[in-house]
């Protein structure tokens, strides 16, 4: 029996008398296993960087929004058709037609019931059947709703905290979703002053000009506006007289009156361009002109009449109103105003009286007209950030956005203004009670893992279909995930580990047949001399421990080779494509953490393990078949063979 020193000897020199076939065997081997390992090490980085970034956002939580199913899809029509409400329609109705008939007699207006429409009418489908009329003028059929259903819980949230914390849920929280009063407007004026149009013209597609915000609000909770915040609220103060709020980067763009971005500019253009943004953004304050209905309907009245006297200013038998109004100054947000007079005492009387009988019955005729001042504390991504994708860098951009965020107002800031009456025309909330009791909130359930909110969506939640039934029936709950995509982006990760998992059987099965044939080559070529040391007394075994020992040594080369080699790729992959990602990330992400790095050099210890055991063990399955057989010949046959 021979030493285990000897036995190496043997095995070092097998792996230098056939230096080509070795050099070549490592070469394409430890190439095959480099590129798992820097496969494992750019997928490992690029992961833990995009995690490491996504601290600073909401695509690090796993938020479902959820709202009350509804099961019935004939639900609205049943109330709307309900005898017993049409009934009670009717009959305040008719106590209010009533009504105004004795005001109209005692304040010596003209009123008709033919100019008042009835909070119901008869349906589409069938003339013999009469419904409530939702755009009731008078109120009537809200007034009824509100009745019915005012009283009663919106939701019941003790049941959704119940069900939610047996998926793990980590937080419960909800915005609250306001809009301007119905029938204003809430505008930016430009720079050149408000341009008023008449709606009766042939630019009536232009009629009303680019309010740049919104009409809808949401005062939302820390938990999504913290996100977005500019340092140090921007220097927002609760005195200010500002109402603090987070606009989406187009919004912020058109205030500041910045050109926009070519749709092909690279994304450092973008990440370079959104700093600057941000920039400018933190000391962004502007004022929006509110009008509300009576404002608006004066201007129409308004332009509509110098129109009237500009149709007949060579028509010397035209008699002009005896009020002449004129428009606003356009910078001022102010409602038009009388030029000239001309009524008489019985004239302003029979107009106060129907303006009296106007409010009485609901019909609001002061026009009301101010600017309101904000202050921008924050900026949430585009409205336009999720677009049809053109490029990766586009798919990128979209995987990476956050969305379902525009016009939100932290609710802490909210919470610190002394006097809110201000607002009480631009932040108002009316339920429709067409689906019974309602409110304005919006809530969220946060939970620990992406699992967790697919099995709550999955098992909890029903999905609308044409009908408008929500199907599978029964269930209390539509949700969906909100704000970013953080399930696809775990999905994805999983997704790249299964990926990374089956290149590394095909890998094993390419390097098995590589070194099967090198290593089956060398104990093939090898017969004669194991036969000359069968022959001078060496055992099966020993024999055997020189191919294992040669088989180890080629296997570790080989390992030691494709771990250099992966390194030395992960490193060049980084050099070339980390600071684009880098960028691409910071955009994507909204800009969040700039100090932050994409890194494609990442430690997998225990894939980079496996793909190291897998080469060793590669090494291995090749040699154990050939090994078997030339173990087992015939020595004296192999030496006259030789």
């Amino acid at each position: 029996m021979i030493t285990l020193r000897d036995s190496m000897v043997l095995a070092v020199t097998k792996l230098r008398t056939r230096k080509v076939r070795t050099i070549i065997t490592i070469l394409l081997a430890s190439m095959l296993f480099g590129l798992l390992i820097t496969a494992s090490m750019v997928t490992t980085g690029v992961f833990d960087s995009i995690d490491n970034i996504r601290k600073d956002g909401l695509t690090s939580q796993y938020i479902v929004t959820v709202s009350k199913a509804r099961n019935d899809p004939l639900a609205v029509q049943k109330l709307l058709r309900d005898p017993v409400l049409v009934d009670e329609a009717k009959q305040r109705y008719t106590a209010l037609v009533k009504k105004k008939t004795s005001e109209a007699e005692r304040l010596g207006i003209s009123y008709t019931q033919a100019s008042d429409l009835p909070p119901y009418m008869q349906t589409s489908d069938d003339a013999s059947t009469i419904r409530l009329n939702i755009n009731d003028p008078n109120g009537i059929v809200y007034n009824l709703l509100a009745q019915k259903y005012g009283g009663q819980p919106a939701f019941n949230d003790a049941q959704l905290h119940s069900i939610a914390d047996r998926y793990h849920a980590t937080a419960f929280f909800y915005s609250q979703s306001y809009s301007v009063k119905q029938g204003s407007s809430l505008a930016v004026l430009p720079k050149d002053g408000e341009k008023f149009y008449n709606q009766t013209d042939s630019m009536s597609n232009i009629s009303s000009q680019d309010s740049i915000i919104k009409s809808q609000f949401t005062i939302s909770p820390s938990n999504i506006t913290d996100y977005f915040m500019l340092p140090n609220d921007a220097g927002w103060q609760p005195s200010s007289g500002a109402l603090p709020i987070i606009l989406p980067k187009d919004t912020v763009e058109q205030l500041l009156g910045l050109p926009q971005l070519a749709d092909m500019a690279t994304t450092t253009e973008k990440l370079n361009y959104l700093n600057v943004l941000r920039d400018k953004a933190e000391t962004l304050t502007f004022s929006a002109c509110y009008r509300n209905s009576a404002s608006l309907n004066s201007i129409q009245q308004t332009l509509q009449q110098q129109k009237e006297i500009a149709a007949h200013a060579n028509d010397a038998t035209y008699k002009k109103p005896p009020v002449i109004y004129g428009l606003p100054d356009p910078f001022a947000c102010q409602s038009p105003f009388i030029k000239t007079d001309t009524r008489t005492i019985t004239e302003k009387q029979a107009d106060e009286n129907q303006k009296q009988f106007d409010q009485e019955f609901g019909k609001n005729t002061t026009p009301i007209s101010y600017f309101v001042k904000f202050k921008v504390v924050g900026l949430s991504p585009s409205t336009q950030e999720v677009k049809q994708s053109r490029s990766l860098n586009d798919v990128i951009d979209n995987l990476l956005a956050t969305t379902g965020i525009e016009q939100a107002i932290p609710k802490n800031l909210y919470d610190q203004i002394p006097d809110k009456s201000r607002y009480n025309d631009i932040l108002t909330y009316t339920p429709l009670y067409l689906f019974g009791s309602e409110d304005n909130k919006q809530r969220y359930v946060e939970f620990a893992t992406a699992s967790d909110a697919s099995r709550f969506i999955d098992q909890q939640s029903c999905v609308t279909q044409y009908d408008n039934s929500c199907k599978p029936t029964g269930r209390l709950y539509q949700a969906s995930l909100a704000f970013s995509n953080s399930v696809a982006l775990d999905d994805i990760r999983s997704k790249a580990t299964s990926i990374f998992q089956y290149s590394v059987v095909g890998a094993v099965v390419l390097a098995v047949i590589i070194m099967w044939i090198t290593i089956g080559r060398t104990i093939v070529d090898g017969r004669r001399e194991t036969a000359v040391f069968r022959a001078i007394g060496f055992k099966r075994g020993d024999v055997a421990l020189v191919y294992v020992l040669y088989t180890i040594s080629l296997s570790l080369l080989i390992a030691a080779v494709a771990l250099l080699l992966g390194s030395v790729g992960s490193v060049i992959v980084n050099h070339i494509y980390a600071h684009e990602l880098t960028t691409q990330a910071r955009y994507g992400f909204g800009g969040l953490g700039t100090a932050k790095q994409i890194t494609l050099i990442g430690m997998n210890s225990w894939q980079i393990g496996m793909v190291l055991f897998v080469c060793v063990t590669a090494g291995f399955l090749s040699m154990l078949p050939p090994l078997f057989r030339n173990v087992r010949r015939n020595p004296i046959r192999d030496m006259r063979e030789g």
